[in-house]
């Protein structure tokens, strides 16, 4: 059986064009607007006629980061954008520089030292120290007028080197050092709320405070054993001198009482003299 082929075609009332097919386009504008059909669809460019399943594009991490840095200016080339928002890490706070127009996100660590607020939250040794003793020192030449300078302690403790040149820097500078104590101020950190200048030492209500003679391990040869015993006791001695001068009480008393650990509330803390107050309020309140 021979194969044979149909030709349909549909032919539009009243002379119009045939459906599927392009009329025959006149010469002159009006008559090309006029007889163009109704129906005729615009060409796509690109995706902007695209229909709505295929405008939807998965968005890359790299289209988001581009999309935030910069967009495109006029010239075609990338101009930045000014970041309102925090930077996700270490907290950071908008800090307008002095002598400067500009605004700058600095971590809130050091906005605190140009307040004079040095932040004691982590165990005491030499690293510490070093950084402590060189930010007193620095925030004690930058004002001359003596503003005083504020510890905010919360650590259970530390070395004794570091701490001991810590409370010589805090009598060496001409401002006066306060402290004020929030969650633990243990052995060390005890230390140094203690001796922070009378009448500027505070502690939250519910602050942990403890107080103890330094302990320590000797090992080798008898007589190494012996110097470090006796380099131990007078360590012990002078601390007692120390917390008596800060606290009031008598060095026998001192010296029985830290023999072991000894807790003390911010109420207590008070008592025997460790702090001049308690804070309950910021603001509006009143601090024993």
């Amino acid at each position: 059986m021979a194969g044979f082929a149909v030709t349909i075609g549909v032919v539009a009332p009243h002379g119009g064009a045939a459906v599927g097919v392009r009329p025959r386009q006149a010469k002159g504008g009006a008559a090309q607007k006029a007889a163009q059909p109704a129906y005729n669809m615009s060409s796509f460019s690109g995706l902007k006629a695209a229909p709505s399943e295929f405008a939807k594009r998965s968005v890359s991490l790299g289209d988001t980061v581009r999309a935030a840095v910069g967009a495109a200016s006029p010239s075609g080339k990338g101009s930045r954008r000014v970041t309102t928002m925090m930077p996700i890490g270490v907290p950071r706070v908008p800090y307008k520089t002095p002598n400067e127009n500009s605004w700058q996100w600095v971590d809130i660590w050091n906005c605190l030292y140009r307040e004079r607020i040095i932040w004691v939250g982590s165990t005491i040794d030499e690293e510490m120290g070093n950084q402590l003793v060189a930010t007193m020192l620095y925030l004690d030449t930058v004002d001359k007028a003596g503003k005083d300078i504020f510890l905010y302690i919360n650590n259970d403790g530390g070395e004794i080197v570091p701490t001991m040149a810590i409370m010589d820097t805090m009598k060496h500078i001409k401002a006066d050092v306060g402290c004020v104590a929030f969650g633990s101020a243990r052995a060390m950190g005890g230390m140094l709320l203690a001796c922070g200048a009378k009448g500027k030492r505070a502690a939250l209500p519910n602050t942990c405070i403890m107080l103890h003679h330094p302990n320590g391990v000797a090992r080798g040869q008898a007589s190494d054993i012996a110097n470090e015993g006796r380099e131990l006791l007078k360590i012990r001695v002078k601390i007692n001198q120390m917390l008596a001068a800060a606290t009031g009480q008598p060095e026998e008393k001192i010296n029985k009482d830290i023999r072991r650990d000894m807790h003390l509330t911010a109420e207590g803390a008070v008592d025997y003299g460790v702090i001049d107050k308690v804070i309950y309020k910021r603001r509006g309140g009143t601090s024993r």
